[in-house]
């Protein structure tokens, strides 16, 4: 038996309740746009303090996308857009610049960089570390993406009482795509942030200082005289023979589809 002709009518139908949700989504970020006007007419002179970077308020919007999504769309998809959403808003309030470090791997660093940060947001690519964080220092209120490995120790200048800290590590959610293990450096952060893992950098008194160390994850080793990146979850603790340990930011955990088979 032929398989039956789709009804015309019907379809006709289903196409008219897409434009209908396509023009609900529409008018509701251009409302989304009006309240952020408003914000930015109620804070005023608070714009000139820097860019209004919130990573506990992002992080807290992804947990909630993960866990009420069902059906047939990735997450990936939905955080995406979500992540494009967020970036151009927070970009409103008070424009800002990505400045990206490629390392050994610059095409999947874009990649990362534009799932995170969307495309309305500029951003300029660096050969080195050093280059990039200089120029965020210098602009105030801009951000770096650098990759874990393949850019030296560049934890060396992270300063969160004055400088550049880490506020995310990449990837933030499960993409369809490879990833490179990075982070996010921003300037300081007006409100306090209630990171999952918080991170210290520290000089080692030995080689071995951190072979024993059960409270935490090595992030970035340094050699003797150096200084290394730690991660430090609530309840963990600072290795006894880290010397001159210095708050260096945190970051939190990716956000996960629900498992639907539970």
């Amino acid at each position: 038996m032929a398989d039956a002709l789709p009804n015309p009518q019907r379809l006709t139908e289903l196409r008219a309740k897409i434009d209908a949700v396509d023009e609900s989504m529409h008018a509701l970020l251009m409302q989304r746009a009006g309240v952020i006007d408003e914000l930015i007419r109620i804070k005023g002179a608070d714009q000139a303090k820097g860019a209004a970077f919130r990573p506990g308020r992002e992080a807290q919007m992804m947990r909630v996308l993960a866990e009420r999504h069902s059906g047939s769309v990735p997450l990936s998809m939905i955080v995406h857009v979500w992540r494009e959403i967020i970036s151009t808003f927070t970009w409103l309030q008070a424009p800002y610049r990505v400045h990206l470090v490629g390392g050994a791997e610059p095409a999947t660093m874009r990649d990362m960089a534009r799932f995170q940060f969307g495309f309305t947001v500029a951003m300029e690519e660096h050969e080195d570390a050093a280059g990039a964080m200089d120029a965020a220092m210098a602009e105030r209120n801009a951000l770096v993406i650098v990759p874990l490995e393949g850019a030296g120790a560049w934890w060396d200048g992270l300063d969160s009482s004055g400088g550049l800290s880490v506020m995310a590590r990449l990837p933030a959610a499960d993409v369809p795509f490879p990833t490179v293990d990075s982070f996010v450096l921003s300037p300081p952060l007006s409100d306090p942030v209630p990171f999952d893992l918080r991170l210290y950098t520290g000089l080692l008194k030995s080689v071995d200082s951190l072979d024993r160390w059960t409270g935490g994850e090595v992030i970035g080793h340094g050699s003797e005289g150096q200084r290394c990146l730690i991660a430090i979850p609530a309840g963990g603790s600072a290795p006894h023979d880290l010397l001159d340990i210095r708050a260096a930011g945190g970051y939190f955990a990716p956000a996960q589809a629900m498992d639907s088979s539970a």
